[in-house]
């Protein structure tokens, strides 16, 4: 069964009580414990559904500066009390670095709506009953459609951080998850494959209905692909491209810790203007729609809105405790991570600011370029350079979408194309954590395969 916040907090403050009798200078433990119930779609069938519970404590002990660290997930006082040793052995091995410190306790804002009540009662023939819903949806648009796999999700996850410092914190929270990829086959030809995703922390609000029927439209709409001529044009990108194309290398240029190894492009360029003015980017934890909404990082420093671009220029990097120490600076509650590691530097929810466009009048305005609907190639985080292959995408000429794509390779640099974007589209779609717009950018580089 899923252990309550209080018998959380209660097993994490056991271990920090140990920990600093034990001659700690600082301890931190991190619990939680999470019940799963999945059900998965694979080859146009549903596979059986699974149910998983676990519980786990991370423990994180300095001692002189030097960290030591250890996890388990049996919660006996003795388990603990062993872990705790462990702790207190590595550190006593470990070397000092200085900006190992832990944080103090400060005020936090809950954030409402991440909790349903009525998740509780959520069954796994629930789970299944939705994953059939999606499967027939998508079988049913079209007898083209095939599904190749999905999955139907639901957990219920309790974390809690308490620290010798005061830190005394706990959350729990609902996710409803599912997905569904795969293809059209018509005869002998195949579509582009396609992946869709939406998630939600009420039971109320699952609707894998418009998840399954907006990939069966996707997919039977990329049969009757055509190859393109080389030229070098507009691209628009969906919600979906954007996460593939931009996302990563963002989320990892802002990344402090790999500011300060020297793995960012935006290494001293804070307050610099980076990217479009159009582009508005923040990190919102209390985006209580978003499915990493919750109202402390995994240190139990509080969460709070964070711009990170703002009309094109560059406001802040992510910061943890550690990173933060390096640079002098506060913590910017992001510090990320489960029971099985010490904490890393991670993002919350990534909302991008909407734009003054609807998505058909960006398309109208294309003389020439390709709607990329999504993405599949390489990009270097550090260089910014990228190129893939199209999947879904069509050919625009004079704000029209003229045929579907064959074969379509696009090539640029992302930092170039943050400059280059055109327009961002008013409709806005949540996938993962992130709330995103079409973007349309300029001067892509396209090459039919």
């Amino acid at each position: 069964m899923r252990l309550s916040e209080d018998d959380l907090l209660e097993v994490c403050s056991f271990a920090v009580k140990k920990a600093v009798e034990r001659g700690a200078d600082e301890a931190e433990a991190y619990g939680i414990s999470s019940v799963e119930t999945e059900a998965s779609l694979e080859r146009n069938d549903v596979t059986l559904g699974k149910f998983h519970q676990a519980s786990g404590i991370g423990i994180r002990i300095l001692k002189n500066t030097a960290l030591g660290f250890s996890s388990i997930n049996t919660l006996s006082r003795e388990e603990v009390a062993a872990s705790v040793e462990a702790a207190i052995k590595i550190a006593s091995k470990g070397s000092p670095d200085k900006y190992n410190t832990l944080p103090k306790p400060s005020s936090i804002q809950k954030v409402s709506g991440i909790l349903d009540p009525e998740a509780e009662n959520f069954r796994p023939e629930d789970a299944l009953r939705n994953a059939v819903n999606m499967l027939q949806t998508a079988r049913g648009y079209d007898k083209r459609v095939t599904v190749d796999s999905g999955v139907f999700n639901t957990s219920l996850t309790s974390h809690t951080v308490v620290n010798s410092n005061g830190v005394e914190c706990g959350e729990s929270t609902s996710n409803f998850v599912w997905f569904i990829m795969g293809m059209a086959v018509d005869g002998g030809e195949v579509s582009s494959f396609d992946f869709q995703f939406n998630g939600t922390h009420h039971v109320k609000k699952i609707d894998v209905v418009e998840t399954a029927r907006s990939f069966a439209e996707n997919v039977v709409g990329s049969l009757g692909s055509k190859r393109c001529d080389v030229f070098k044009g507009t691209l628009i990108l969906s919600p979906q491209a954007v996460v593939e194309l931009i996302v990563p290398t963002l989320v990892s240029s802002v990344n402090s810790n790999n500011v300060q190894k020297g793995r960012s492009r935006f290494i001293g360029r804070l307050g610099e203007e980076v990217a479009s003015r159009d582009l508005t980017v923040v990190d919102d934890a209390a985006w209580s729609e978003g499915l990493a909404a919750s109202s402390f990082d995994r240190e139990g420093v509080p969460h709070s809105p964070l711009p990170i671009i703002e009309n094109g220029v560059l406001r802040s990097f992510l910061y943890n405790t550690y990173t933060a120490g390096r640079d002098g600076v506060d913590s910017t509650g992001h510090a990320a991570g489960d029971e099985e590691s010490s904490p890393r530097v991670g993002v919350t929810n990534i909302i991008l600011r909407q734009g003054s466009s609807t998505f058909e009048d960006m398309l109208g305005e294309v003389e020439r370029g390709i709607l990329a609907t999504r993405f599949s190639g390489n990009a270097n985080p550090i260089s910014g350079d990228f190129s893939g292959v199209v999947k879904g995408g069509h050919l625009i000429v004079g704000g029209e979408k003229v045929h579907p794509l064959k074969e379509t390779l696009i090539a640029g640099n992302i930092f170039e194309l943050l400059k280059n974007i055109s327009g961002l589209s008013k409709e806005r779609r949540k996938i993962f954590h992130y709330l995103l717009p079409y973007i349309r950018a300029e001067d892509i580089s396209v090459t039919s395969g």
